[in-house]
């Protein structure tokens, strides 16, 4: 009998059976079933359920029958594969049960790995074949010892043509559980799957690589994978710099309440991916190498803070630099995160975004940046600021101060080549004269300053000063 889905067989393929076979008792009809489930087709206990009312009964009655879950694309649609694995799994429950899965390249393995890993503690021997070789076995012995308290830490997707070579063929998959039960995963494929071939993801960390522009992921793509990974704490992506082109429609916003970690590095879809995140729990964001020295494609709907910079400062990147610095306006306004540890290398915003966001991150503890092309202004911007905007008194009386970033503690600039080493002793001096009188818990503790030209000896002495031991130059 041959299945192209999994429906229960009804009951009018169920007759009764006459002959030797309705004599025999229950239990050892059931030894003969498991017999036959390991030895046949892939979907047996379905056919051996439809020979009469009888056998349908002690199949259904028993999970030792459904224990074995043999799963083949061949000729066979995700939805029926789904329809399979989630009719075996209740069927041999409490039971642990056993995974074979047959495929003729990669990319349907994460979505059929999907269906299995909510009862991963149930998993007893798992094995993966692709194009009839097996490239990933485990026993039962690397589940038991912790398969009560197995956890889904790490998922690492790698974007690139699988190579059918013996040596490629191994890294397609990989499977490692720690001392603590903490489950890590590697999976090799041409493109994301689509949502919804997909049961949700219940990792807690995320890496998605890219390799080649020939499997550069689009920013809804992104996006829409992103949802099926509701428990994400991190997420980390490094793409190849390859433009998307404009968008015709916004992708959704996806919320990850979980997430405290976010990673960017090498893309040009920074703008999207950020705007389209609501991460109200994110405390650390790394942007890496999103600098490009040419121009990105114009972003597919005007929003505030898209005109034009009135600053007018250098910048080796300025396209980049309005994409970067208007996903994270957008991130922010939406978020309101409690962004702990800003972390930018090779990566740069306007001087207005930079105004915009530090504005915004009262919560910031840590700021670093790598070779930017940041101005006097920017710099001047960590300076005390009269709360009414204004300067000097008003009627005679002092107006009363603020910093912008007012928990910063930790500051490292590397690498940044415009700004004055005049600007930076004005703005920084003035700033620790002010925190440590008035604010002394919250104020600078380290100041990291290396390879920017424009910090002269006698800069670093004034600057020495006033920060003592918290100025670290080289």
């Amino acid at each position: 009998m041959s299945h192209t889905a999994c429906p229960e067989a009804g009951d009018h393929a169920a007759v009764p059976l006459e002959g030797p076979f309705s004599h025999l008792p229950t239990e050892l009809l059931i030894q003969i079933f498991v017999l036959c489930s390991h030895s046949g087709g892939p979907l047996t206990p379905l056919d051996l359920g439809a020979v009469c009312r009888r056998w349908r009964e002690v199949c259904i009655s028993s999970p030792h029958v459904w224990q074995l879950i043999v799963v083949s694309t061949l000729s066979r649609s995700i939805p029926s594969i789904r329809s399979q694995a989630e009719l075996w799994i209740t069927r041999s429950a409490p039971l642990p049960f056993d995974v074979h899965v047959d495929l003729p390249d990669c990319e349907a393995l994460l979505p059929i790995i999907s269906y299995f890993l909510p009862h991963i503690h149930r998993w007893r021997d798992c094995s993966i074949s692709l194009e009839g070789r097996t490239v990933w076995q485990t026993s039962p012995a690397n589940f038991s010892h912790s398969s009560e308290r197995l956890e889904l830490q790490h998922l690492d997707v790698h974007l690139r043509t699988p190579v059918a070579d013996d040596r490629n063929l191994d890294a397609s998959f990989a499977y490692r559980v720690n001392a603590v039960g903490q489950v890590s995963m590697e999976i090799t494929a041409s493109y994301l799957p689509s949502p919804g071939s997909l049961n949700p993801l219940h990792f807690t960390s995320l890496d998605i690589s890219e390799s080649y522009p020939l499997h550069a992921v689009q920013s809804p793509d992104l996006l829409s994978f992103l949802q099926q990974c509701p428990s994400l704490e991190r997420f980390s992506f490094r793409g190849v710099c390859f433009q998307e082109g404009a968008l015709t429609v916004s992708p959704p916003v996806i919320p990850l309440p979980r997430l405290h970690t976010l990673i960017l590095d090498s893309t040009c879809i920074q703008r999207s991916i950020l705007s389209h995140l609501h991460l109200p729990a994110l405390r650390v964001l790394h942007l890496r190498q999103l600098n490009m020295d040419f121009s990105l494609h114009r972003y597919h709907i005007a929003e505030p803070g898209d005109s034009d910079d009135e600053a007018h400062d250098f910048s080796q990147s300025p396209s980049s630099d309005h994409h970067t610095g208007m996903g994270m306006r957008k991130l922010i306004s939406r978020s309101n995160p409690p962004l702990e540890i800003l972390s930018m290398g090779l990566s740069d915003m306007r001087t207005k975004d930079f105004s915009w966001v530090f504005d915004r991150l009262s919560h910031l503890r840590q700021f670093a940046i790598v070779g930017s092309d940041m101005s006097d202004k920017v710099i001047r911007l960590l300076k005390p600021v009269t709360i009414g905007g204004g300067e000097g008194d008003l009627d005679g009386h002092p107006q009363e101060m603020r910093v912008r970033l007012p928990q910063l503690e930790i500051l490292k600039l590397v690498s940044c080549q415009q700004f004055s080493g005049d600007a930076l002793v004005d703005a920084l001096t003035a700033r620790v004269r002010y925190t440590d009188t008035v604010t002394p818990d919250q104020s600078l503790t380290r100041v990291i300053i290396a390879s920017c030209n424009g910090l002269q000896p006698n800069h670093e002495e004034e600057l020495f000063w006033y920060l003592r031991d918290r100025l670290h130059v080289s």
